[in-house]
């Protein structure tokens, strides 16, 4: 069957309706957010959810202690686009970008195709879960990528979000599968049908549920105890940032290194967690199981990102998914 490929020209038509959907879909999920963080055992479900269902390690640290201190958006632009951010700086774009032509649509094809086939190398090789790893070297090679297609050294946040969330949505297709959807002319076709990795793994009308089968609330000294760990963890990734950030611009260092700096949220817990998540098909085989850590800050619940092992939940990382859909 057809490679399949991100079309430029056919999302045109949809451009509008997308961005409308995705703002509805945006507040929705800062609601059930808000909601969700004043329990410990929905916001362990949200987080592992996320990734069973799409394999989507990155919206799921929307609701992790990554989110605690800043919009999860910004610390994405601030700790792994702003040494690429230059849209400001007077540089030039393709002059095919921006025209609407079947030409621009050519050239962003090649972009986002190119960059979905490295974004399932980094998936393979590195994992989502290893987030830092995965996003800078995910924007660096997008930046490489763009100067060979357009030859252009343009780089702006919407077009890094774009590219990098439209392959975070095709590889959570690659294992859902999709359905063949028509532009209003019932002749462009939108989308094309696929048969999923996971309706191959589990059956075409499988149905994955995750549980919490167990929770573990921990003592006021092992709290104490757990606080002094995080901090332990953290602090050597917070390093890692202020090394990155050493040969920027005053402005993005400065960014970058607060944006690192608000992981740190050790002095803040007052509380953990420990949730076992089972997932089970819809045959009541469990399929995977792991312990999801949240910590409490005030009165809300977030995933501790640095000590939960996600790596049982990414169901089809054994899985090399098929780029001919």
């Amino acid at each position: 069957m057809a490679k399949k490929q991100f079309k430029a020209g056919a999302y045109g038509v949809i451009a509008a309706i997308l961005v409308a959907v995705m703002l509805i879909g945006l507040t929705a999920f800062a609601f059930i957010s808000r909601y969700n963080g004043f329990s410990d055992e929905k916001i362990a479900l949200s987080y592992a959810d996320t990734i069973v269902q799409t394999g989507d390690g990155y919206n799921a640290l929307k609701v992790s202690a990554v989110s605690k201190n800043q919009k999860f958006g910004t610390f994405v632009t601030d700790a792994y686009m702003a040494p690429y951010i230059n849209d400001g700086e007077e540089v030039e774009q393709n002059p095919a970008i921006g025209t609407g032509t079947e030409e621009e649509a050519q050239l962003l094809d090649s972009i986002y195709n190119t960059m979905y086939d490295f974004f399932l190398d980094l998936i393979n090789n590195i994992g989502l879960e290893n987030y830092d790893e995965f996003y800078s070297t995910y924007f660096a090679k997008l930046k490489e990528v763009r100067a060979d297609v357009l030859n252009d050294e343009y780089m702006d946040t919407d077009f890094m979000f774009s590219v990098f969330e439209s392959n975070v949505e095709t590889y959570g297709e690659s294992l859902t599968g999709t359905e063949e959807k028509l532009a209003d002319d019932e002749k462009t076709v939108i989308k094309e049908a696929s048969t999923g990795i996971y309706q191959t793994m589990f059956g075409t009308d499988y149905k994955l549920t995750a549980t919490v089968k167990d929770k573990k609330i921990l003592s006021d000294d092992e709290v104490k105890a757990y606080a002094d760990g995080y901090k332990d963890r953290i602090v050597t990734f917070i390093q890692n940032g202020d090394t990155k950030a050493e040969n920027l611009e005053s402005e993005k260092q400065d960014k970058m290194i607060a944006a690192y700096d608000n992981l740190n949220v050790a002095d803040s817990i007052n509380g953990v967690s420990v949730c076992t998540v089972s997932v089970c098909d819809d045959k009541g085989n469990e399929v995977a199981s792991t312990e999801i850590n949240v910590i409490k800050i005030g009165n809300t619940w977030y995933v501790d990102n640095t000590n939960s092992d996600t790596s049982p939940l990414y169901l089809a990382y054994s899985t090399t998914p098929d780029t001919d859909l």
